[in-house]
């Protein structure tokens, strides 16, 4: 890993906050049912024009999310809540499990918020080929590991410029943070396609945040297949553990040494040459 001391604090903070709330919501009556409570009213998220600006937030979130430079915002968490939103509002009506994933209108509603919010996470890499544009002169005259790291992961894409869209799909398809990419692309002196690039990240993107409006749908799936009974605190536990999972893949990426991956990488396709 190539650390950075202040990237390993925000991340820290954010594993010891979804602790916390963990630890408090199951040793604490009160924290529970205000939880519980708060969960019952995530209905009304999507519910009739609700619903529009629940699709503004997701574009926005996503926007944000996929923006930030270096500083993880756990923007799937949005996603699994306007999913559950979804869910509920039709198992409210009445509607088994069963039935609600036959339901066209509970797919059109699900695919609205992956496809807006996969169109915001495009867009928000805007930001990260616009710092890469001005990192060229800073990665000239400083030395900091996280712009050796984004250089590093980079080189996968530009070392390979005419599979350069495919793998731009590829990083967006994956739940993994691509702003090293998309920086890289930036600081690159090729000529680069950009809304061509752009169209192929949205692709990519409409994957990753259709597995995360879909992921609470399969976790329902598994229990149900399993006849574990899947009630409010179950819910909680295995979102809360999501998010840990999704914050342990972002300090994956942002941290591990590329560069001296890469360069083993090299050093055995000579050999093998």
């Amino acid at each position: 890993m190539a650390t950075s001391k202040k990237l390993t604090i925000v991340f820290t903070f954010f594993y010891l906050g979804v602790i916390i709330y963990l630890i408090l919501f199951l040793t604490v009556p009160e924290i529970q049912q205000a939880i519980i409570l708060s969960r019952h009213d995530i209905t009304g998220l999507t519910d009739g024009s609700n619903y529009i600006i629940a699709l503004l937030i997701s574009f926005f979130i996503c926007l944000i999310g996929n923006a930030s430079i270096g500083f993880p915002i756990p923007y799937p968490f949005i996603l699994f809540s306007y999913s559950n939103s979804i869910y509920l509002k039709y198992s409210i009506a009445g509607l088994t499990l069963s039935e609600v994933l036959i339901n066209g209108p509970f797919w059109l509603e699900i695919l609205g918020i992956a496809v807006v919010g996969g169109l915001g996470s495009a867009i928000g890499e805007l930001v990260g080929f616009l710092i890469g544009l001005g990192a060229k002169k800073i990665a000239n005259r400083t030395h900091s590991k996280t712009l050796e790291n984004i250089q590093g992961f980079g080189k996968l894409v530009l070392d390979h410029p005419k599979s350069m869209h495919l793998y731009i799909f590829i990083a967006a398809a994956l739940p993994i943070p691509d702003d090293p990419l998309w920086i890289a692309l930036g600081m690159s002196d090729k000529k680069i396609n950009f809304s061509r690039c752009i169209i192929w990240a949205w692709a990519g993107k409409n994957i990753t945040t259709l597995f995360y409006v879909i992921f609470p749908l399969l976790i329902l799936l598994g229990f149900n297949a399993t006849g574990i009974e899947f009630n409010d605190i179950s819910s909680v536990i295995t979102e809360s553990i999501m998010l840990l999972l999704t914050l342990a893949i972002m300090q994956f990426i942002f941290q591990f040494n590329w560069e001296k991956y890469l360069d083993k990488g090299n050093k055995k396709n000579s050999e093998l040459k």
